[in-house]
């Protein structure tokens, strides 16, 4: 059997061989390869089989130069780079050619006995090797029939004439160039590339002061022309210098040209210049180098968020909207710079979710998070979009930023618990998240745009508004508008990034081929982005808010340890069911005891329960019929509402958890009673979520307090 074929490359003394960035030379053939001596270190060698320059030959940072040790290249590459005669312009690549042509010709008929370097030799043969040039250059370039034969030229036709012979002084000189350039045809490059006065300087030193002085002041902020800077350079010479001259009796000073000012300019790294005038992140945003971005191929792999400072009095000016707004509205959109903290899926550049803040908090930064994994389809229905919102899951990797927000324990945390990986980079390069960056940039300027008329149609036409009246619109209302551009036309755009394709199409084609993380369960959700209250557990279970979480396993609990005080954590966009820290250190999810209360979230319940107090404030205790239709009647208000509850940020703080414990609620009961069946979904499903200790901490006293009769009563 024959084995695999391996070439052999034929080394030169003088060759040089570039592997893994080493420059090699040879220095003794072997049978199968070559030993090499290094060119930085000549004591150095190293073996190659002939295999391994094989393989070698194939790699990106393979360099081989022949005759790079030859003095005649030495001598030619002065001209070039490298050497080659494709790195000269092309003017001058075919004037090159000829000069070799005619060398070449010229040493035929010295050799043959036909020429000498005499001067009437040379003037008797020059212009004969002329002639078999311009025939030879005339035949390459003549037209020819179908057959190929050359088409002679008719009378009258324009025929090119040939280049002039040279002389035999720069015959002779091009035919040493020729030979010490080792025939190299680099080596007979016309010399006029070299031409010019690079030393004497025409301007004396107080010009070349001056001069420099005014060029200095170009690198303004002000940004002043060149043609000011010329300008004042010429009346501070003629107006101010040369009159001091004249009067001390020197020569007065001549004035630059605007030619050579111009050339001072641009003799500054451009870097520096645009620094000066624009700014040093300005600059470092100009010249940063590009480069490929991320490499991503699943959903959810890759996470960015961060935060943008919305100016909506700049967009509505921009978008010619702002006089159609009221006094009230304008007033609260130029004091008003909310922020806007979004979540974007690298691979699919999907909007996973985003909030809307007064301050860029960690509380923001959680909410967003949340609507990562949080499915948003009643948002999306609320805020009247077309399109669904089904991009939600576990992220793999999330992206953010240097800020306070997303530096936080509490987020830090959240990206732990849901078993993800974070990565910051570093700060001021904004580059490093430019897939966010640019969604952002997008969003400015794009998302009030397209729903501009229709969204105020659709306002006007829901309420009972005077047509010729301007319309009036609330700050949550243009917030829908955000939650409409991204769902309907975002979503929907085709998208460079990915080579034409929209945003939502491309999710769906990725989740087909790799699939999504499932998103964590509400119980887990509300383990890492719950609020934290205590409560008192008593025969109602605990009770947050006007409503009771109670079940089986929390009552044995009570019938343990009496009604003791309990840590509580809770969703505020979920009253469906809380979970409840008992002594041993474990969780418990506890239902609601209303039916009706999954997904409801805590500011419609809010709404519904003022809506309750107003028409049912003498009665003792409501139906739960009357109280589901009171929580259907909040998610109905309005627009208002929903987009409320849809992108501005509605964590609730401690301030507004207690004065809520507080008000809400009064003179509503409701007989305390478990549903037939009722038990929790699961026993201590937060267990692992939220690891807590045991041991020496207090422990919750046992001893139930004494039952006090109490009455409320509620008046005008």
């Amino acid at each position: 059997m024959n084995s695999e074929f391996t070439p052999r490359f034929s080394l030169s003394y003088q060759d040089r061989l570039v592997i893994n960035n080493i420059a090699y030379k040879r220095r003794r053939r072997l049978p199968h390869g070559y030993i090499l001596e290094r060119v930085d270190d000549p004591d150095v060698v190293e073996t190659f089989t002939d295999r391994d320059l094989l393989l070698a030959s194939s790699r990106p940072d393979f360099r081989f130069e022949r005759s790079a040790f030859a003095e005649g290249k030495a001598y030619a590459g002065s001209n070039s780079v490298d050497g080659l005669v494709s790195w000269i312009p092309e003017e001058q690549q075919e004037e090159v050619l000829w000069r070799t042509r005619f060398c070449e010709e010229l040493e035929k008929e010295i050799i043959a006995k036909n020429a000498s370097l005499s001067d009437a030799s040379l003037k008797r043969i020059g212009p004969v090797i002329a002639q078999r040039l311009h025939d030879e250059e005339l035949k390459r370039t003549a037209k020819r029939n179908a057959e190929g034969e050359v088409i002679r030229p008719k009378a009258g036709d324009q025929v090119p004439g040939r280049r002039k012979e040279p002389s035999p002084r720069t015959l002779r000189k091009w035919r040493k160039w020729h030979l010490e350039g080792g025939g190299r045809a680099i080596a007979l490059r016309n010399r006029r590339f070299r031409s010019g006065n690079r030393v004497t300087e025409r301007l004396g030193l107080p010009e070349r002061q001056i001069l420099h002085r005014f060029s200095v002041m170009y690198m303004s902020e002000s940004r002043p022309t060149k043609r000011d800077i010329y300008r004042l350079m010429k009346a501070h010479i003629v107006d101010e210098e040369n009159p001091k001259r004249l009067a001390a009796g020197e020569k007065p000073l001549r004035v630059p040209s605007y030619e050579r000012l111009v050339a001072e300019i641009n003799s500054f790294p451009e870097f520096d210049t645009y620094a000066c005038r624009h700014g040093l992140d300005a600059a470092k945003k100009r010249f940063a180098m590009v480069q490929n971005g991320v490499d991503v191929e699943r959903p959810l792999q890759r996470v960015e968020i961060d935060e943008w400072r919305v100016n909506l009095q700049t967009l509505c000016v921009d978008l010619g909207i702002l006089d159609k707004l009221s006094d009230k509205l304008k007033s609260e959109i130029a004091t008003a710079r909310p922020w806007l903290c979004a979540a974007l899926d690298s691979a699919s550049r999907v909007c996973l979710g985003f909030k809307l803040g007064l301050t860029p908090t960690a509380d923001l930064a959680m909410d967003t998070l949340e609507m990562v994994v949080t499915p948003k389809a009643p948002f999306a229905l609320a805020s009247g979009a077309l399109s669904r919102d089904d991009f939600y899951g576990s992220p793999e990797r999330i992206v953010h930023d240097q800020g306070a927000a997303f530096l936080s324990l509490r987020f830090r945390r959240a990206i732990i618990d849901l078993e993800a990986d974070a990565e910051a980079p570093p700060a001021g390069i904004p580059a490093l998240r430019g897939r966010i960056e640019r969604f952002f940039r997008t969003a400015g300027v794009q998302a009030l745009c397209p729903f501009t008329g229709r969204t105020f149609e659709s306002v006007a036409a829901k309420g009972d508004y005077d047509p010729v009246a301007r319309i009036s619109l609330t700050l949550p209302e243009l917030c829908d508008v955000i939650t409409r551009w991204v769902l309907d036309i975002y979503h929907n755009t085709a998208h460079a990034g990915l080579k034409g394709e929209t945003p939502a199409n491309c999710w769906k084609r990725l989740v087909k081929a790799y699939g999504i993380i499932p998103a964590p369960d509400r119980h887990r959700r509300r383990a890492v982005f719950g609020v934290q209250r205590d409560c008192c557990l008593t025969p109602k279970g605990v009770g947050l808010f006007g409503l009771f979480f109670n079940s089986r396993e929390l009552q044995e609990f009570r019938r343990r340890r009496g009604d003791v005080t309990l840590e509580v954590r809770m969703s505020h966009m979920d009253l469906g069911h809380v979970s409840v820290r008992l002594d041993d250190g474990g969780w418990l999810a506890v239902p609601n005891v209303r039916p009706g209360f999954d997904d409801v979230p805590f500011r419609v319940w809010c709404d519904a329960e003022a809506d309750l107090r107003r028409r049912f404030k003498a009665e003792a205790a409501v139906a739960d019929d009357i109280v589901a239709k009171a929580v259907k009647g909040a998610w109905e208000l309005g627009r208002t509402a929903a987009a409320r509850v849809s992108i501005l940020s509605t964590r609730p703080s401690t301030e507004e958890l207690d004065y809520a414990q507080k008000e809400l609620g009064y003179g509503f009961g409701r007989p305390a009673r478990l549903a037939d069946g009722a038990a929790p979904l699961a026993g201590n499903l937060l267990k692992t979520s939220i690891p807590t200790g045991t041991g020496d901490g207090a422990v919750p006293s046992t001893v139930a307090p004494k039952a006090k009769a109490r009455s409320f009563k509620i008046t005008d």
